[in-house]
């Protein structure tokens, strides 16, 4: 009987295996490129749709960068073994997909130490950030390969001046990787999207009380898993400092609402006010620190015009009457 019950279940079992082995094949790729370590991160495996991820403020101890102009295309990153307190924002108010922030004030008595040490929530003084050093980094989809290795001093890791990449560096849609060899950490895999050129910006661009701000530029014709970060500063000279940040849909086309505008102006403007739309994107992964993120970007600056105001400088002067201030507006 038992032998009988082998003969029968023997066929079922192997047609079991075919499958199955035909499903794993199938999913392994055969000759497809390896699965690269951390693909189990966020933007790690070519096998899952690459989404728009970036690092929150809080956790964020590191970029990479790939950078389209008109001019050129460059790559680079820096990684720190903790999150500066200074670069984590407050966050005023939201609406929609915009938010409203302020930098965080922090005073600390007695003073931190200025050359190890930064001042903290709650009157600490933390050890100030590291730059770490992650080994080779080797970037793969661009036009041709390329590898860094960090600055032995700043750690900061560049694409070399003195052979720049092909113009564009890379192809609309290319599918991106960077990965590293393991330095102070263990080896990192994340992967980015290759955007178009940013075109078609709205520039300068008004900026009312009461009103929302719109602005255009021109489509991609695919935008992929990229997005369209705005962010409005009307304050870059003054003594304090707000911002709004939003992430839109590539469409074409979006607007800031008023709410958010009035309480932008509410907390006081400085010369030379601009809006920075940027067309990337993001994935990111974990190290023993934080977060590590890659972009790949096409950035665009606008002038703000704001009502009644003037910037000035040295070379842009003001009317007759008035002065150039501090903060770089004629009064």
């Amino acid at each position: 009987m038992e032998s009988m019950a082998r003969r029968l279940l023997w066929p079922v079992l192997a047609a079991a295996l075919g499958a199955l082995s035909g499903s794993l094949g199938a999913g392994c790729g055969g000759g497809d490129d390896p699965v690269e370590p951390g693909a189990g991160d966020r933007g790690g495996n070519d096998l899952t749709p690459l989404t728009y991820e970036p690092c929150a403020a809080a956790e964020r101890v590191g970029s990479f960068t790939i950078e389209l102009t008109d001019q050129y295309t460059a790559v680079g990153g820096k990684v720190f073994d903790a999150v500066a307190p200074r670069d984590v924002p407050v966050e005023v108010a939201t609406d929609g997909p915009c938010t409203l922030f302020a930098a965080p004030v922090m005073q600390c008595n007695p003073a931190c130490d200025a050359t190890s040490q930064v001042c903290a929530e709650g009157n600490q003084c933390l050890p100030q950030p590291v730059a770490r050093d992650l080994g080779k980094v080797t970037v793969r989809g661009l036009l041709v390969p390329l590898e860094l290795e960090p600055n032995r001093v700043t750690k900061a890791y560049a694409n070399p001046a003195s052979a720049p990449l092909p113009q564009p560096g890379f192809e609309p849609g290319a599918s991106l990787h960077l990965s590293s060899s393991g330095g102070d950490y263990a080896p990192i895999a994340l992967r980015g999207w290759g955007v178009s050129l940013l075109e078609g910006v709205t520039n300068p661009i008004a900026l009312r009380a009461g009103q929302e701000l719109a602005l255009s530029w021109q489509p991609p014709a695919d935008p992929g898993p990229a997005r369209v970060h705005l962010n409005l500063n009307i304050n870059h000279h003054g003594s304090t400092s707000s911002w709004i940040e939003c992430d839109v849909e590539d469409v074409g086309s979006a607007h800031i609402p008023g709410a958010l505008v009035d309480a932008l102006l509410a907390r006081g403007q400085s010369g030379f006010p601009t809006l920075t739309v940027t067309r990337r994107s993001v994935s990111s992964t974990r190290i023993e620190p934080g977060c590590i993120e890659l972009a790949v970007s096409s950035e665009s600056v606008s002038d703000v015009e704001l009502e009644n105001f003037q910037s000035c400088s040295s070379v842009v002067k003001c009317g007759p009457g008035k002065s150039c201030g501090p903060e770089f507006f004629c009064q």
